[in-house]
């Protein structure tokens, strides 16, 4: 009885804050407040409009590219025998694989940084390049380090594909398949698919708490500067797309 009734424990605990968060936002928008003075800089720049935030991107990205090279170095290429694998340790994985694993989480988000950085370069370059006084070859240099950076990550991460495929050879990743995380998936044995979907459910209940998060920044960021609705509808259809392909699985599989 107390499994069944603590999650709606749960919710009727956080009414209360997600009351007082919409009378926080309603009162700002009610009561007229000001507008952020124009004079502020929040470009995050030192010369350059958003060059500390391209410097930021880049800094991580370094940060975790030699982060994942140096997983990779503890990881030996070969395999070691299966007598030597754990040595004395009473662990499941072995520190060979813990750095194998470490690699693969960095070379992800090192992928993922990388097309952001890309992305706002991108952007920025795309969206003034007209205007006076453009800083057009700081942002140029910018968009092709930024595209440098993701040839850089895409074969490291290759390379760290290659070596988890040697280590894991019965539930190795096709990087030319289409559906590789689904073959890959159907790889794993019972125990590794309930850990695949209990992270699964987590990151599905984290995301509604983030997209309800951006949302009311957003709001707030419509009320301090400038009216933003682009931001606002493109989470709200995340939002629901997320929920609706929660609810269209679970359907799915309680009519199998």
């Amino acid at each position: 009885m107390n499994r069944t009734t603590s999650p709606s424990k749960k919710n009727k605990m956080r009414l209360p804050l997600y009351a007082a968060g919409g009378t926080v936002v309603g009162f700002l928008g009610a009561s007229g407040i000001n507008k952020i003075p124009s004079n502020l800089n929040w470009t995050l720049s030192v010369y350059y409009d958003y060059d500390l935030l391209f410097a930021l991107l880049a800094a991580s990205l370094v940060v975790m590219m030699l982060w994942n090279i140096f997983s990779l170095s503890r990881t030996p290429s070969v395999p070691p025998m299966e007598e030597d694998t754990y040595g004395e340790s009473d662990s499941l994985i072995s520190p060979a694989e813990r750095s194998l694993g470490k690699a693969m989480i960095l070379s992800g988000l090192s992928v993922i940084v990388a097309f952001t950085w890309a992305a706002l370069a991108l952007s920025l370059y795309a969206s003034h390049r007209n205007m006076t006084n453009f800083p057009e070859l700081f942002n140029l240099v910018n968009l092709i380090v930024a595209c440098i950076s993701i040839i850089i990550v895409v074969v490291l991460q290759t390379l760290t594909v290659k070596r988890y495929n040697r280590y894991f050879p019965d539930r190795a990743l096709d990087l030319n398949s289409r559906n590789m995380k689904k073959d890959h998936f159907e790889k794993l044995d019972e125990g590794e698919k309930w850990i695949v979907y209990r992270a699964a459910y987590r990151s599905f209940q984290m995301m509604n708490v983030l997209l309800g998060v951006g949302m009311v920044s957003m709001v707030l960021y419509s009320v301090l500067f400038t009216f933003a609705p682009f931001p606002i509808v493109m989470l709200s259809v995340i939002w629901i797309a997320n929920i609706g392909i929660y609810y269209r699985e679970t359907y799915r599989a309680s009519n199998q």
